[in-house]
């Protein structure tokens, strides 16, 4: 038994992935209807789970909605604290690095860690004083090449890519997926596959906004819901498409 294991944000983990802009139910959902509906049909048309059943591996998903990528990376350190990945004959992890606007803080209130979108109103004092675009992409190259180390270590293969937004990172990873396209991320390359000739230099931040010209197109060819912006059914066989020409299963 193989398995992929799955880490990234809401295109991972293949939020709204079901909807389909030719079938009337999903047409006049509200985003609130559209969110309640969401966890019935999650798993069953995102590019993980179609990559999954192409070829027979199981699916172990740590990808979530809104998730910065400190969560990840958490989420990360707690799955490979234990022996489960060992129950598998073949392990592949496919990772997707997000905004890196996102923190994974904890919620003292809550009892809980949660989402922190310094994109969001009442974050941006705090983005201004503390954020800074480059410095983040810095540690993501420190991440990532520690994270190559690791699985290389543990005899498990490793693929990176960037979801939405491209990086320049000071670390070559040999497991970065599309590594000397630039742009390289999956929205800008997708948008390139289907002629778009607008700019690429846009920072995507998935935030249910048309907030650049790339996610502006894609909604223009109806590969992106009308409400969330997330990709549709249409668009996750596309990225599943993509990227099974860069992952090698054997």
């Amino acid at each position: 038994m193989n398995a992929l294991i799955t880490f990234g944000c809401s295109w991972t983990k293949g939020k709204f992935s079901w909807y389909d802009p030719n079938i009337s139910k999903y047409t006049q959902m509200s985003g609130q209807e559209m969110q309640k509906h969401d966890p019935q049909e999650v798993d069953e048309y995102g590019f993980r789970t179609i990559l999954s059943r192409r070829h027979d591996y199981v699916n172990i998903n740590l990808a979530a909605g809104g998730s910065s990528n400190q969560k990840q990376f958490r989420l990360a350190e707690e799955y490979f604290n234990t022996d489960d990945y060992k129950k598998y004959n073949n392990v592949i992890i496919l990772w997707g690095i997000t905004s890196t606007a996102r923190l994974d803080v904890w919620d003292n209130k809550k009892n809980r860690y949660k989402n922190f979108h310094l994109t969001k109103l009442p974050n941006l004092q705090w983005a201004t004083e503390h954020y800074n675009h480059d410095t983040e992409v810095i540690r993501l190259s420190t991440q990532i090449q520690h994270w190559d180390n690791y699985f290389k270590m543990i005899g498990v293969k490793n693929y990176w890519f960037d979801t939405f937004n491209h990086h320049n990172y000071t670390y070559d990873s040999p497991n970065m997926i599309m590594p000397h396209k630039k742009p390289r991320d999956l929205m800008s390359n997708l948008c390139i596959d289907m002629g778009c000739n607008s700019s690429m230099n846009g920072y995507h931040h998935s935030k249910w906004s048309l907030d650049d010209d790339r996610i502006k197109f894609l909604h223009k060819n109806n590969l992106v819901n009308p409400i969330t912006h997330h990709p549709n059914r249409e668009c996750h066989i596309l990225l599943a498409d993509m990227l099974d020409k860069q992952i090698s299963w054997t």
